[in-house]
């Protein structure tokens, strides 16, 4: 190993030396040199670091002196000192001292001298752990106000009132003036940013008035303000601020500002809510008394109250005994109620202080908003002649089912009479063909023709039975609603009534009908069948019938016409024509006993719907009707 005298002085005049040697022993910081990593020279500073002596620090690896992660540092860097990749190495390291407590020592170090077998390193070291906690506790708090500046509800913005610059916002004043990224931010002004004029703010100049905050900024002054901003797309956002100069440079300020929009407009609204209630309480139709369950007592009534209970102030309203006006039995039983459920209607006679009774219906309403202090709102109203209706509609209403009763006993009845006619009319139609027969040759001629009007009269009277047997069964026959192909149904009818239609060479037009719909199949048939045999039967002379069936598919039913260029019907005619035995023509011209229509408009009303007509005379007639879904 080459030796070496004096390292750190190599060159002095040896009449330095010494002065040299006290200089290095004695200095307060550590001064050392290493040949590798092993201390080949300590000064008392540098072993002190350690807390042993020189003599036992001189020899030892420096390496084995450092705790942690630091030694992996250290012998890095002095490998890149021993490679000559670098001339020197710099770093505080944690000291392998006290494994309880973090202690700290800086390390400087140069390389000396190098051989091929020898690199000599100098250095010298301090202790550094007041330093270093110091600068760990700053980055900490750096970091702390960092998380607080990014992640705060409030909004922040760096502004420099001198420049009229934003340096910086966080996340929250991007989302509360409604930003998507603080880049869109960062290039407005204030007065971009800032609007000049505010509703909230009558007759102020708001960039006037930032303008005087800036001159304060400059001052070093801190202070806060109600204020308005302006978001995204012009959206105004009423805040409190407070700004606060940073420091940092002249003019510039943080402007702290907290979102009190909602606060605001919540309390103006709530004002005009409270106004709006007022409003309604005082001006409704309906008596409003607020009562104290504890006192029994009213709290507040409203002005139509007192006209209803005939007393002209609050007072005289609570004067007024509650059972004076309903029993305390029924007055309890409605209480109990509305305190249980929550609510509870009541009805009763009221006598006023005039003397005049009148009814009064109501409901009483719990209110909840105080568990321990109960109270009832009560809504009452003057209902005599409401009442006074429905006791009259009571009494129609026993008229009407009356008048229902005898209806379906007279429909049982024209049942019952009609099926007991039938056999003595057969009788009579038979016995009196077979007398015809049998006296053939010998009747004259006015004879016959009365022979021939006996016949003709029964077979008209078994007609007229039979319609009226068909019109009484379609109450006592129950509807049977399923759903039925139309299509097919009318198909079939119109080969049953092929006789007819050739006969009057008729042509019958199907139009958007439906395959499917709810009906009852034997009372939709009826209802065709009446409308089909009628249109070619008032047909004009010379004209062939044509009938036309079309429907549209309404929301909540189907719509059904049947058209035909017949005589048509006359308009003070058209509202008669549904009644029962009711006819239009007396002539044998056209047969009928005038059941038919009455017969179609009872079942389209068993089916939930309506009929009507639409026609001129002349010109045909066009028969209308729906069918629920």
């Amino acid at each position: 190993m080459k030796s070496i005298d004096n390292p750190l002085n190599e060159g002095v005049a040896v009449s330095k030396k010494v002065n040299y040697d006290v200089l290095v022993e004695e200095n307060a910081v550590g001064l050392f040199y290493l040949e590798n990593d092993r201390v080949a020279f300590s000064n008392k500073a540098f072993a002190d670091v350690f807390g042993v002596l020189p003599s036992v620090l001189v020899g030892t690896s420096i390496f084995d002196k450092v705790r942690g992660d630091d030694r992996k540092l250290l012998e890095n860097g002095i490998e890149a000192l021993l490679r000559g990749d670098t001339d020197s190495f710099s770093r505080d390291l944690q000291l392998k001292r006290n494994e309880e407590e973090d202690v700290y020592f800086s390390l400087h170090l140069k390389v000396h001298s190098r051989d091929d077998n020898l690199v000599q390193l100098i250095g010298a070291s301090r202790e550094a752990t007041t330093r270093v906690r110091k600068s760990k506790e700053l980055v900490r708090t750096q970091s702390r106000f960092e998380a607080l500046y990014r992640n705060i509800v409030d909004g922040i913005i760096v502004y420099d009132c001198i420049d009229e610059v934003m340096i910086d916002c966080n996340d929250a004043a991007v989302k509360i003036l409604g930003y998507k990224t603080s880049q869109s931010l960062l290039k407005l002004n204030r007065y971009e940013f800032i609007p000049k004029t505010s509703s909230h703010f009558p007759g102020m100049d708001l960039h006037k008035e930032t303008k005087n905050h800036s001159f304060r900024v400059l001052k070093g002054e801190a202070f806060n303000c109600p204020g308005a901003l302006m978001g995204y797309g012009g959206k105004e956002v009423l805040v409190t601020v407070n700004i606060v100069p940073t420091f940092n440079k002249l003019g510039e300020a943080f402007i702290i500002f907290h979102d009190i929009t909602d606060e605001i407009l919540g309390k103006r609204s709530k004002k005009e809510s409270d106004k709006r209630y007022r409003d309604i309480f005082n001006n409704s139709h309906e008596a409003i008394v607020y009562r104290d369950l504890k006192t029994g007592k009213p709290i507040i009534c409203n002005k139509k109250a007192l006209d209803l209970f005939g007393v002209s102030t609050f007072q005289e309203f609570i004067d007024l005994d509650r059972y004076s006006f309903y029993d305390d039995e029924y007055a309890d039983y409605v209480l109990n109620e509305a305190l249980e459920k929550g609510r509870a209607d009541l009805a009763f006679w009221l006598k006023k202080q005039n003397g005049e009774s009148i009814r009064i219906a109501g409901v009483l309403i719990r209110d909840v908003s105080d568990p321990d202090n109960p109270k009832i709102i009560s809504f009452l109203r003057d209902v005599t002649r409401l009442h006074q209706a429905q006791v009259e509609l009571n009494k129609k209403n026993e008229e009407l089912k009356k008048y229902i009763d005898s209806n379906l006993q007279l429909e049982n009845f024209a049942y019952f009479a009609s099926h007991d006619l039938q056999t003595p009319l057969r009788s009579m139609i038979s016995f009196t063909q077979l007398l015809k027969s049998k006296l053939k040759g010998r009747l004259s001629e006015e004879e016959e023709e009365y022979m021939q009007f006996i016949i003709s009269s029964s077979k008209s009277m078994r007609n007229l039975i039979n319609d009226l047997l068909s019109y009484s069964r379609i109450n006592t026959t129950k509807i049977n609603i399923r759903e039925i192909n139309l299509q097919t149904i009318l198909a079939k009818l119109c080969i049953e009534l092929d006789s007819i239609i050739q006969d009057k060479k008729a042509k019958i037009i199907l139009k958007h009908i439906p395959e499917f719909i709810r009906a009852d199949s034997t009372k939709i048939k009826q209802i065709f069948q009446n409308l089909i045999t009628n249109a070619i039967k008032f047909s004009q002379e010379g004209t062939s019938p044509i009938v036309t069936i079309n429907c549209k598919n309404n929301t909540d039913h189907w719509l059904f016409s049947v058209k035909d260029n017949g005589i048509g019907i006359a308009p003070e005619f058209q509202d008669k024509i549904f009644l029962l035995f009711k006819r239009l023509h007396t002539s044998t011209e056209y047969e009928g006993t005038g059941i038919g229509l009455a017969m179609v408009k009872k079942i389209i009303e068993q089916h939930e719907g309506e009929i009507g007509l639409e026609s001129k005379q002349g010109e045909g007639a066009c028969f209308w009707f729906t069918i629920k879904k």
